[in-house]
């Protein structure tokens, strides 16, 4: 399999080092539109900064130009719980242009919002000398982007949000936290619906989490959730509204004999997403990456070790913490390859499909 490893800093800004870097300067979510031309970058101020490769410019040799940016979220005080509510951005969702009309989701630890980003221009009255009975023209003196909310969905949520997603036809909204995946409506976000639900009665009895969800990219009635256990729920909502009890349960049988005390901290999923064509799920834990076939889900098809040094450093790695680090994925256009974090401020690229075929 082939891998590649880039070099990249995670801030925002003409900053030479890092270590100059403030805190709300640093860069939390990432996300291209469907075209790949417009890019959108959330950080801990609450901000989103959106970047564009200009129309008249190759994708294969342009750079992205700043394009515009917003203050999405504010810090907020929640009364009920008696907590501060972060500014930072979680997670971005691009949705389909309309127009000369943009849409994005963003959302916090708590609140999602719908943003539409219009362009106006500024006009004025130009008056044609010499001519007394000439028409007055208009004419385009400033043009810019003006940022709307279009819509806020209410805080349902009871822990950390850690997952947006729009369906494809962009009707629906999935979000999750620990213990829940809500299903919104765009159109009317007021109410939700739960459609997993892994809260016990009894808190003491909890015995996993949910680390992310994310929809199916073609199909609407489909989406995924992982856990801290190392499962991957597969979920059709034409069988059942509520999906705890019908969902195709993906995982891989561990060794008894290999088991350690490091073992359900270095499976837990952190993220999963599917392949573009939906025929995939690329799964993240913390030393590998997992590539299972939506055909064939006993056993994943291909196995890629990320962190493969690590594993004789569990120790040193738990006692500063480094162990509990999440790392997202993402998969190509053609669905071959998947993209993922790594330490040291690298990703990972491996191409793993072409090479099964």
């Amino acid at each position: 399999m082939k891998k590649q490893d880039w070099k990249f800093m995670q801030v925002f800004g003409d900053k030479a080092s890092s270590d100059n870097v403030s805190d709300e300067d640093i860069i939390s979510a990432v996300q291209f539109d469907r075209s790949g031309r417009v890019l959108g970058l959330g950080d801990r101020a609450g901000r989103l900064i959106i970047f564009e490769v200009p129309q008249s410019k190759k994708r294969d040799k342009a750079e992205y130009q700043y394009l515009t940016e917003l203050q999405s979220h504010t810090r907020e005080f929640d009364f009920l719980k008696s907590t501060d509510i972060e500014e930072k951005i979680n997670q971005v969702q691009w949705l389909r242009s309309q127009g000369k009309n943009m849409y994005v989701l963003t959302t916090n630890d708590k609140t999602v919002k719908l943003w539409k980003i219009s362009e106006k221009n500024v006009t004025k009255v130009i008056k044609q000398s010499g001519k007394d009975l000439a028409m007055p023209k208009l004419q385009v003196v400033e043009s810019g982007l003006i940022p709307s909310v279009r819509k806020v969905f209410p805080n349902l949520h009871n822990y950390h949000i850690n997952s947006l997603t729009a369906s494809n036809n962009e009707e629906f909204v999935l979000t999750s936290d620990d213990l829940k995946v809500y299903l919104w409506s765009v159109e009317q976000p007021s109410k939700a619906f739960v459609a997993v639900d892994l809260k016990p009665e009894n808190l003491d009895e909890l015995s996993e989490v949910i680390t992310s969800s994310t929809f199916h990219p073609t199909l609407d009635n489909q989406f995924l959730y992982t856990t801290s256990k190392g499962i991957i729920k597969l979920c059709d909502m034409r069988k059942s509204g509520i999906c705890d009890n019908t969902a195709i349960t993906m995982s891989e049988t561990e060794d008894p004999a290999k088991k350690n005390f490091f073992t359900e901290i270095v499976t837990s999923i952190s993220d999963a997403c599917f392949s573009r064509n939906g025929k995939y799920i690329f799964s993240r834990d913390f030393l590998t990456v997992k590539v299972w076939d939506i055909a064939m889900t006993n056993k994943p098809v291909a196995t890629v070790q990320v962190f493969e040094p690590l594993k004789s450093k569990l120790c040193d790695l738990y006692e500063n913490e480094c162990i509990f680090d999440k790392f997202s994925i993402q998969s190509s256009l053609d669905s071959n390859s998947f993209i993922t974090g790594n330490f040291n401020s690298t990703f990972h690229i491996a191409n793993v499909i072409h090479n099964m075929n």
